[in-house]
């Protein structure tokens, strides 16, 4: 494999001329940069990209990190981030490179201090997720710019939906038909830090009940680990077998834990949504597939991931000069399932 030394020795120049030219920096003659470049090709050389990027102070790269990559929510704003990138002509100047912490504070705090010590990404993107505040601030000392989507924090830039919002539109819409005894099963995962998006879709649930002049049962309230169908299928079976009245289900976790809440539900002998009326949240692609269609609340995962993108770039390149703070609206989705 061919090494700078080698580069030198076959264009006629030295070492740190040809550093000057790999890495960017202005300071080599035209005609010298142009054998360089010739020499570069005929031996194939290849750029160390984290040695060049400490150099530079530039990865061109974007880092996103979420908790999973098992959300169905998390890879379409993944996909619709690589999308942005595609369409702004930067796939072949900018690499999008996927981080998941697993759900683990710790493993959370390491990639952002790879991300920091090697110059990894010249922005971060993170998913229902955000830095502590000392690494929010090591961050912002190496001039590195975080896009948040679903959560906010002092020093970052952020994208969300009105949660909320969302909750309570979908709780109204249950209690508007004449639904009375409505459980709620969130997301809260064991050992994490409690995320904004669970906590403010409890609220709405919550907000919707008082301002109906319905009591909250907190009997009817429960939590999934996971956004997924087997944990809405078990906690739903849970909830049902505990002999309490209910006749609708809301599930601020997801619309993959109401698709396991519905599939209990009919293995339980009743019906949706004539027994128990169940919505989800997000509409996945799936949620317009299952029987009865799920009604649902949506987020615009299009513009959410499309901006996030935007601002990262934005911020990369020097051309925000104060936190930009987005925040979406939600759109209940009405199918079957109510």
């Amino acid at each position: 494999m061919a090494t700078l030394k080698d580069v030198a020795k076959l264009a006629g120049v030295s070492y740190n001329t040809v550093s000057f030219v790999v890495n960017g920096i202005d300071k080599v003659a035209p005609e010298t940069k142009e054998r360089v470049e010739k020499a570069i090709k005929e031996l194939n050389y290849k750029t160390n990209k984290t040695a060049r990027a400490l150099v530079r102070g530039k990865a061109d790269s974007i880092a996103f990190i979420s908790t999973r990559f098992t959300s169905v929510f998390g890879m379409n704003i993944l996909r619709e981030i690589e999308e942005g990138v595609y369409l702004a002509g930067l796939y072949s100047d900018y690499d999008l490179i996927p981080y998941s912490t697993r759900g683990e504070t710790g493993l959370k705090n390491l990639i952002i201090e790879s991300i920091i010590s090697s110059r990894k990404a010249d922005a971060v993107i993170m998913l229902d997720i955000k830095p502590s505040p000392e690494y929010m601030a090591k961050l912002k000392d190496e001039k590195i710019p975080v896009v948040l989507i679903g959560e906010i924090m002092e020093g970052a830039h952020s994208v969300k939906c009105d949660n909320e919002k969302g909750a309570y539109k979908a709780v109204e819409f249950l209690i508007n038909k004449e639904k009375r005894n409505i459980a709620y099963i969130g997301e809260e995962a064991a050992g994490q830090e409690a995320g904004l998006s669970a906590g403010e879709r409890k609220a709405g649930y919550l907000k919707a009940l008082a301002e109906k002049g319905i009591a909250a049962n907190e009997a009817l309230q429960a939590v999934v680990a996971n956004n997924y169908v087997n944990e809405g299928y078990a906690i739903t079976a849970n909830l049902l077998k505990s002999g309490k009245s209910i006749d609708a289900i809301f599930c601020g976790a997801g619309d993959s834990t109401a698709i396991g809440a519905i599939k209990a539900i009919k293995e339980a002998g009743l019906r949706v949504p004539e027994d128990i009326a169940v919505i989800g949240y997000d509409d996945i692609p799936v949620a317009s597939a299952v029987t009865p269609l799920l009604t649902t609340v949506r987020q615009p995962v299009e513009k959410m991931g499309h901006e996030a993108f935007a601002i990262a770039l934005e911020a990369m390149q020097g051309k925000i000069n104060k936190e930009k703070k987005l925040v979406f609206e939600p759109e209940l989705i009405i199918r079957e399932s109510v």
